[in-house]
């Protein structure tokens, strides 16, 4: 009995800071019931709680639940452990020095795609995308690189989930088109995208492999449609494949970032 209680406790915990994104980082007491349908009194004691252990903070003029600097310093730490963000800010830094765009890392987990990392362009009309961004995983490049490699019951469960909303003009919300895009993303071994997900965006995106060969991240060079054109697709491809080749090398083989093969 102690165990599923356990269990639950800690659901509830992942479900309440689920709620919080670079779109909503602000919620009341009432909006959370809402949300999670879970009576208001129950919910109050459990953020309380929360409160007292710097996950969650309550700002003392409005009212309003925001995430606690605990979890910066978690995240921090989280990012450290795994080596990935650490191995792969260099190699970015590079790739944006190349192209003149923005560069993002990105993760699959939890059937979305999430943003781990960033490196911004020098340019003033950027991209807006920020590191903890969610996106589906059947729009965008970055995105769909990472659904292209999953196997099969992953995506359909995906599909059954969450479905295929549009997300912006040119967002594939058909099965049959997304199933030859992801075919086609296998067989180029890069996705590339035009207002999939922001109106006036491009992106281009391809995978990096992890020790035991299986796709772990992506990398992507993102921008606005006027800074794009077809002559700049295929060397956008090759520097970020590239680029993803040098972190992939890295996260085999352990070495630090100094010690990544030449720069790009």
């Amino acid at each position: 009995m102690g165990t599923s209680s356990s269990v639950k406790t800690i659901d509830r915990l992942v479900k309440v800071l689920d709620c919080f994104s670079p779109e909503r980082p602000t919620w009341s007491l009432a909006e959370i019931s809402v949300h999670l349908g879970l009576p208001k009194s129950t919910l109050h004691r459990f953020l309380a709680s929360l409160e007292s252990h710097g996950i969650l903070r309550r700002d003392p003029d409005d009212r309003r639940w925001r995430l606690g600097y605990r979890l910066v310093i978690w995240g921090e730490l989280a990012a450290r452990s795994t080596g990935l963000r650490h191995i792969a800010l260099p190699v970015m830094r590079d790739l944006v020095a190349a192209t003149g765009e923005t560069v993002v890392l990105t993760i699959y987990q939890g059937r979305e795609v999430v943003c781990v990392g960033k490196v911004e362009t020098s340019h003033s009309v950027r991209l807006k995308l920020d590191v903890g961004t969610r996106h589906p995983p059947h729009a965008g490049a970055s995105s769909k690189i990472l659904m292209a490699y999953l196997p099969v019951e992953e995506v359909q469960a995906i599909i059954r989930e969450r479905g295929l909303p549009q997300v912006c003009t040119n967002t594939i919300t058909d099965y049959d088109d997304l199933m030859a895009e992801l075919a086609r993303i296998r067989e180029l071994g890069y996705a590339e995208s035009h207002e999939e997900t922001d109106v006036g965006a491009w992106g281009v995106a391809t995978p990096i492999y992890g020790p035991q060969g299986a796709v772990v991240a992506a990398i992507g060079v993102v921008g606005p449609s006027s800074r794009f054109s077809g002559d700049l697709r295929q060397q956008y491809v090759s520097l970020c494949q590239q680029a993803a080749r040098q972190m992939s090398v890295l996260l085999s083989t352990g070495a630090r970032p100094d010690e990544r093969l030449s720069p790009i």
